[in-house]
C-alpha cells in the first residue's frame, strides 16, 4: 500500500491515468498538490506507478485519506482501439469495470470520462437524455461502461467529455496543433467541413473537479465547452487572435465514423452552479 505523508490535513483526490493529456494538464494547475496521480507505462515525475490488472486500488493506496478518485486510463484514439479490439476491450471495459467496483465497495465517489461521441450526430445541442447510437468502437466501449456504473454505482460522475483543448500547448489537441502549425509558417489547413461541437478547456475539469469534491451532485452530464462552434469557426477564431490573414482551408468530407454534430446542452451544469468557459476568451489566455 502507497503511504502517504501524516502530515496531509485534508483529503487527496487520486487521478488514475494522470500521464494523459487531460491528467498532465490537471497537475499543472494543482498548485496546491491536492491531487496524486498515476502512470502505467508513460513514466513520469512524482507520479506513482499503478496497474490496474494486478492490483485494486485499494491494495495501492488507503482510501481513507482519499475523498474522489478520477479515472482518466484509457486507450483513447478509435484507431487504436479497432486496431486492437481485444486490448482495447480488456483496457476501457473490463480494467474499468474492476476499478469502479472496488471503489463502490469501499464507497468512494469517482469521476469517469465517457465521450461526445455517444450521440449520432445528427442533432444540434444534445441533451444528456437525447437519444444515443455511437458510430464508433471507442465510444461504444464509453457507452457500455455509462450503463455498467449506473448500475452498480450511486456515488459517480460521468462526463460526456467534449473534444477538449489544454494549457499542455505541445500536445496533441486540436487547437495546440494549429498553434504549432501557424509558428511553423504553414498556412494551409485541413478541416471537416460541417461538424460541430462544443470544445471544452481542461481548466474547467481541474476546475469541476474541485467543485464537486465535497458535493453530492452526482450523475451523468454533458461537459462541454459554452457555445456551438464548427471545427473551422474555432480556426478561423485562433487565426483571426493570431493575426494571420493568408491562409487556405481544405475543407474535407466528415468520415462516416465520426458523428456530425455533438455539440452539447449544459444547463444541467448550469443547474449546479458550474458554468464552462468560452473558446474565444480562452485562446487569448493560452497564446
Amino acid at each position: 500500500m502507497e503511504i502517504m505523508s501524516s502530515s496531509i490535513s485534508s483529503k487527496k483526490i487520486l487521478v488514475i491515468g494522470a500521464s494523459s493529456s487531460i491528467g498532465k494538464s490537471l497537475f499543472k494547475y494543482d498548485k496546491k498538490k491536492k491531487f496524486i496521480g498515476t502512470y502505467y507505462k508513460n513514466k513520469k515525475k512524482k507520479l506513482i506507478q499503478f496497474n490496474p490488472s494486478k492490483k485494486n486500488i485499494s491494495d495501492k493506496f488507503d482510501l481513507n485519506k482519499i475523498s474522489l478518485v478520477v479515472l482518466l486510463q484509457g486507450i483513447t484514439k478509435n484507431d487504436d482501439c479497432i486496431k486492437d479490439k481485444t486490448k482495447s476491450n480488456f483496457v476501457n471495459i473490463v480494467l474499468n469495470k474492476k476499478m469502479i467496483k472496488n471503489l463502490v465497495a469501499k464507497d468512494i465517489p469517482f469521476i469517469f470520462f465517457s465521450t461526445e461521441w455517444v450521440y449520432p450526430g445528427n442533432r444540434k445541442l444534445n441533451f444528456e437524455k437525447s437519444p444515443v447510437s455511437p458510430v464508433n468502437l471507442y465510444a461504444k466501449q464509453k457507452l457500455k461502461m455509462e450503463k455498467y456504473i449506473t448500475k452498480v454505482s450511486k456515488k459517480y460522475y460521468i462526463l460526456r467529455l467534449a473534444k477538449t483543448y489544454t494549457n499542455i500547448l505541445d500536445d496533441n489537441s486540436f487547437l495546440n496543433n494549429w498553434s504549432k502549425m501557424i509558428k511553423k509558417k504553414i498556412f494551409e489547413f485541413k478541416c471537416y467541413k460541417g461538424q460541430y461541437f462544443s470544445p471544452v478547456f481542461s481548466k474547467d475539469i481541474y476546475r469541476f473537479i474541485l467543485f464537486v469534491e465535497k458535493k453530492n451532485f452526482y450523475g451523468l452530464y454533458n461537459f462541454g465547452g459554452s457555445e456551438r462552434l464548427s471545427r473551422i469557426e474555432c480556426l478561423k477564431s485562433l487565426l483571426k487572435f493570431k493575426k494571420i490573414k493568408s491562409f487556405n482551408i481544405i475543407e474535407q468530407t466528415i468520415p462516416k465514423k465520426v458523428p456530425k454534430d455533438v455539440s452539447m446542452n449544459t444547463n444541467k451544469l448550469r443547474k449546479i452552479n458550474f458554468r464552462t468557459s468560452k473558446f474565444r476568451k480562452n485562446i487569448s489566455i493560452l497564446y
